[in-house]
């Protein structure tokens, strides 16, 4: 379990997707048991990476359609992302599905009610079951405050860039450092077997 996870709901998200993976590097669609994870379907989003400048919501939980505003199911999660930042985040994106590897940031959300407040976000791929569809990237967002009194977001139509982006290990190793995707050292989630 990578040890810059803080919330529970992002451990216990983690801790379902070992489950679901078993002794496989990542889980088949099949596998993947909601049931398991009900409590956390309001923080949890399904984003399918159809290409380079396709990704789109499949589920958006409750939490974060509140807190965006807005329905995100059927959006593309690139189009939610400023002109400077778009390229980084589609190859951290494409990293996440093609390596594959997952992905923990913390993401400064600014409020309506003027608040900045840090949301961790951590997302695991996951196969789909036909070999020819798109893969797919579970993702939970956990607000770090009570956003109770907040309201929606300042920007709904835009996701800021997270602070200290990092990559997750899950058993293929890290995206090259080369590549300048990632602001912290990758984060290693061990296979389940020797959890």
């Amino acid at each position: 379990m990578p040890n810059d996870i803080h919330t529970p709901d992002c451990r216990a998200f983690a801790e379902a997707w070992q489950h679901w993976r078993g002794a496989d590097l990542v889980p088949r669609r099949s596998a993947v048991r909601l049931e398991e994870i009900r409590k956390l379907l309001p923080l949890v989003s399904v984003i399918e990476v159809i290409s380079p400048e396709v990704a789109k919501f499949r589920l958006a939980g409750t939490a974060l359609r509140d807190a965006m505003g807005i329905e995100l199911t059927g959006l593309n999660y690139f189009d939610l992302t400023k002109p400077e930042t778009r390229a980084r985040r589609v190859a951290r994106t494409q990293q996440i599905v093609t390596h594959p590897c997952g992905g923990h940031v913390l993401y400064p959300i600014l409020y309506a009610s003027g608040r900045t407040v840090l949301t961790e976000v951590f997302s695991l791929p996951v196969w789909p079951n036909d070999p020819s569809a798109p893969p797919q990237i579970f993702a939970i967002s956990v607000s770090m405050e009570d956003m109770r009194l907040a309201g929606p977001v300042a920007e709904p139509n835009q996701l800021p860039q997270g602070e200290g982006f990092q990559f997750v290990d899950i058993g293929a190793g890290a995206p090259n450092a080369n590549l300048n995707l990632a602001e912290r050292p990758p984060a290693i989630l061990k296979a389940a077997e020797t959890v």
